[in-house]
């Protein structure tokens, strides 16, 4: 037991989180299987009404049906996945030593996300699974709801898990940067020796001078 706990203690920040990544990738792989074994394609189940529905579908294109149709375009997204899957894991590597729990968090939500839609990507067709594509089963209704019709916000989006990793990963990146520049700005501007000067001067005063009049 004290040999596991020695060995724990030398292993990198980053591979406790990559642990997790695999954790996340198995929980995504889980809830897609559980939906195409006991969902039928086109054929919602109400959750909350006219707001989230379970609906089962398959994206050959990108996250939330962007990209190109067809096996080029799906060539395309398993080699961006692939550039994803193989990349990060790498840069987090190489950079871990002077990343935060912040950045291991974003990296290892991108890193799940990637992975995950790489394994539907690679694997899922036709002649293998009965289908082709990612499985997409999360439905989200803005405008109204399925009686509604088909609209911009109707449905809004049909998502799975991996694709939450990535939106969310992407949106807590943008986020700090965003505020680490705001916070850097600020940290120049209390830093700037004009500006230091200014402050420390004394505010100048006006004086008024009446016209010298002629003594009685």
């Amino acid at each position: 037991m004290d040999k596991i706990k020695t060995f724990l203690k030398k292993l990198p920040p980053y591979a406790y989180f990559m642990a997790l990544t695999l954790v996340l990738v198995v929980i995504d792989l889980i809830t897609k299987w559980a939906c195409q074994l006991n969902l039928t394609p086109g054929v919602p189940v109400e959750v909350i009404p006219n707001f989230f529905y379970l609906n089962l579908s398959y994206n050959t294109k990108i996250a939330f049906s962007l990209g190109i149709e067809g096996v080029g375009g799906r060539v395309i997204n398993i080699l961006i996945s692939l550039v994803f899957s193989i990349g990060v894991p790498l840069y987090w590597i190489k950079k871990d030593k002077t990343w935060n729990t912040f950045y291991r968090i974003v990296a290892m939500l991108i890193f799940a996300g990637a992975v995950g839609n790489l394994i539907d990507r690679a694997f899922y067709w036709t002649g293998t699974t009965g289908f082709d594509g990612v499985i997409d089963f999360a439905q989200f209704y803005l405008g109204g709801g399925p009686s509604k019709g088909v609209s911009f916000l109707n449905p809004f989006a049909t998502f799975n898990i991996a694709d939450a990793y990535l939106v969310v990963g992407v949106l807590m990146l943008i986020v700090y940067v965003i505020v680490d520049a705001i916070k850097n700005r600020d940290r120049s501007l209390e830093s700037d020796p004009r500006i230091r000067k200014e402050e420390t001067q004394e505010p100048k005063t006006e004086e008024s001078h009446e016209d010298d009049k002629p003594q009685q």
